[in-house]
């Protein structure tokens, strides 16, 4: 395959998912990584896309946020294994918190029916949640963000005072090990870091594409991490510099929930 068939193929994946990776694409169409990168590197350098840290994104992805529908699809096989092992962190009389992201959609597909409160400020996660009758559900309401399906503003961040959350499950569009967790505007940053400062303990699930990415809105720093969840495809040197930074890491084993 020449260049510029690769080029036009990298292209029109990353128009699909969002999102490529370097391990995936070399794969995929029969090249060496170092070729792939090189690849990435003069789509860049033209603008047609961004590099992050074992792969690229989509040229201003990291300042949108993309609608919930699409952004459920992208690395589904990973996300689907970190819920799988971030439920089972999760006890009876516990009082949860999910954020809006789709993994923690994911998470509320698979958790057990137990006695137990889910707070949630995205309207998917609490519906996915209410087919369990021992669940007890909150929804924060708030302003409908319609892209992200999730409520967002003050009355959203308000309702959240309320409770004592034990343990909170969140993503991030982007990690990065000097400036932290990062999403594309600042009322998603402004509820999901009142999230964290409401609770005990705080689970990072998010799948490796995000490594190196920074997106417009930083809400935390990798240190306010508890626990990352992450997927067994995460660069061990990233892994290394998170775990230096004090947050255990936890590489969960390919699953799915069906």
């Amino acid at each position: 395959m020449l260049p510029i068939q690769r080029h036009r193929e990298i292209l029109n994946r990353i128009q699909v998912s969002g999102i490529v990776r370097v391990s995936e694409l070399a794969r995929s169409l029969a090249v060496t990584e170092e070729t792939i990168r090189r690849d990435l590197d003069k789509l860049e350098t033209d603008g047609k896309l961004m590099r992050t840290y074992g792969g690229a994104t989509a040229v201003g992805d990291q300042y949108r946020e993309l609608p919930f529908e699409q952004r459920s699809s992208i690395n589904l096989d990973q996300k689907q294994s970190i819920a799988v092992c971030a439920v089972s962190y999760v006890s009876e009389g516990d009082v949860v918190a999910l954020d809006a992201s789709s993994t923690a959609c994911e998470m509320a597909m698979v958790l057990r029916d137990m006695p137990l409160t889910l707070v949630s400020n995205s309207v998917t996660v609490c519906s996915a949640a209410s087919s369990q009758s021992r669940l007890t559900v909150v929804s924060t309401g708030g302003t409908l963000d319609r892209p992200s399906m999730s409520y967002i503003g003050m009355l959203a961040e308000d309702a959240l005072e309320g409770f004592h959350i034990g343990k909170l499950f969140m993503s991030s569009k982007g990690i990065d090990i000097e400036r932290g967790l990062s999403v594309a505007d600042e009322s998603h940053a402004r509820i999901k870091k009142r999230m964290i400062e409401l609770a005990d303990t705080v689970y990072l699930v998010a799948d490796s594409s995000k490594f190196g990415l920074r997106a417009a809105r930083f809400f935390a720093s990798i240190r306010e991490i508890d626990v990352l969840i992450t997927d067994q495809q995460a660069a061990p040197d990233y892994i290394d510099q998170i775990r230096d930074a004090g947050v255990e890491v936890v590489l969960a084993e390919h699953r799915s929930r069906s």
